[in-house]
């Protein structure tokens, strides 16, 4: 079941995003965002924001993504796909203009000491940008980690 957008949909209404990125374990997440959508009776949507300006910048991206999109609207979801530099600034440009309050997120990576400074404050960028919105985010811990949803 696709559920269609609709903007006269009372503001109040769940609306659910999961942000994915073109790995399979964004699989777990949108069956997770998927779950709490149909708890909710909420719309799902699917977005994935590329960093940078394509696509394709990796030759397996596009089939990736296509295949992740697939799995998505079987489960419900319409799906998203933006290209920006800032990743955080365009999510919270799409969970204003879809009326999002809750944002389904995998846990971020280990962070490496190389290049830590740039990992931290990018997730550190959407993590402000969602509570400043006041977004309810539902974290999805790394399978290495107990498998729970936390808020």
């Amino acid at each position: 079941m696709v559920r269609d957008y609709d903007a006269s949909v009372p503001v109040g209404t769940n609306r659910v995003v999961v942000c994915i990125t073109v790995q399979y374990n964004s699989e777990r997440l949108i069956d997770t965002a998927a779950d709490v959508a149909d708890r909710l009776n909420a719309e799902l949507h699917i977005l994935h924001v590329n960093k940078g300006e394509s696509i394709f910048n990796n030759a397996d991206t596009p089939m990736l993504l296509e295949k992740l999109f697939k799995y998505g609207s079987e489960k419900g979801g319409m799906v998203h796909m933006m290209c920006s530099d800032n990743v955080a600034k365009a999510i919270g440009e799409f969970i204003e203009e879809y009326g999002i309050n809750k944002v389904v997120l995998g846990e971020p990576p280990a962070i490496p000491v190389i290049g830590k400074e740039r990992i931290e404050s990018e997730f550190d960028e959407i993590d402000e940008i969602l509570r400043d919105k006041g977004v309810e985010i539902i974290m999805v811990m790394r399978e290495n980690t107990p498998k729970e949803a936390v808020v």
